[in-house]
């Protein structure tokens, strides 16, 4: 059993190791920043901790969730590595020296650190009024968007409002649910903290819901027209309009850093129209035939009634 075990924890590793190398691009395992870094992370030792009190619980048959001690692990864990690895910008090859500056080629710690300032230092390309033109040097469509926003204009005139490590956190970079909108955007636009309009976080989700369910709406479509075109459909104009729903809906993640909902939610009805054409070319509204008129009872309907009456004579007669 533990061969068993050992030889399938040996497998997990080497297929990592082999994403990490050969992704076209990646050069991370060459980076003295992670070299560096990954050796200070508290993680793995404070997760084994949490496990190991799981299973003192388990023994005493106390009620406990794996899941309940991961979140305050990953609550507690400050090491960036850690936080970085699991992020897409690992996978990308996206390192440390991208946002903070430094030279990842020196192997000791002073030279590779020559120039960084600290995230507090206004001149850092982390600091937060900073940080929008850090991600745009990666995310240009992203910056043009938000530079049309309301939070832009109040970050360059108070120096005071959301920037792009207010809703994708700082290392890990995650794309929000519909569910985190809540929170995120209720940090600001509530009664308690007197920004309006109330209701953006509830509206925020909204927004993303319809931008899930337009995916599924488009997803559909698509099967439809596949279908349709081996029966022998003409399906090139259907193409057409998921095409256009296709290319509206890769706009809407940039346009989401506009942070106009209005716009943003035209945008999406705009695409599902373009969906609801393509589905009336592949699968045609039926036109429902007329109801017939009653007619006179026929032959069957008088012998019916014939019948009907006998049996009532010889019900009467006995």
């Amino acid at each position: 059993m533990k061969t068993v075990l050992f030889n399938r924890i040996l497998i997990a590793i080497l297929v990592l190791t082999g994403i990490f190398v050969f992704i076209h691009g990646v050069n991370a395992l060459d980076n003295s920043c992670i070299n560096c870094h990954k050796t200070l992370t508290p993680f793995i030792e404070e997760q084994q901790h949490f496990n190991q009190i799981r299973i003192q619980h388990l023994e005493r048959n106390v009620a406990c969730s794996l899941e309940c001690h991961e979140d305050k692990v990953r609550q507690l864990a400050t090491a960036n590595y850690q936080q970085w690895s699991e992020s897409l910008h690992a996978l990308k090859g996206v390192t440390c020296e991208a946002c903070h500056g430094g030279d990842p080629n020196q192997a000791t710690k002073e030279k590779a650190h020559v120039n960084i300032k600290n995230t507090t230092d206004p001149q850092s390309p982390a600091y937060y009024t900073n940080v929008p033109n850090t991600c745009g040097k990666c995310h240009p469509k992203e910056l043009g968007n938000f530079e049309n926003s309301i939070h832009f204009q109040k970050l360059e005139s108070l120096q005071l409002a959301p920037t792009c490590t207010t809703c994708h956190h700082p290392h890990t970079f995650t794309i929000l649910n519909p569910e985190d909108f809540r929170n995120s955007c209720g940090n600001c636009h509530s009664v308690y903290k007197k920004v309006a309009p109330y209701d953006i976080p509830l509206k925020a989700e909204d927004m993303i819901r319809k931008v899930n369910k337009l995916k599924f709406n488009i997803e559909m479509a698509r099967q439809d027209i596949f279908w349709a075109e081996k029966n022998g459909t003409d399906v090139a104009q259907a193409k057409k309009y998921t095409d256009n729903a296709l290319n509206t809906l890769g706009n809407l993640a940039p346009m989401w850093h506009e942070f106009n909902l209005t716009h943003f939610e035209d945008e999406i009805d705009s695409a599902n129209l373009e969906v609801k054409k393509a589905e009336d070319i592949v699968k045609p509204t039926t036109t429902p035939s007329k109801t017939a008129s009653p007619e006179a009872p026929g032959f069957e309907g008088f012998a019916g009634l014939i019948t009907l009456m006998a049996v009532f004579y010889m019900l009467r007669r006995k």
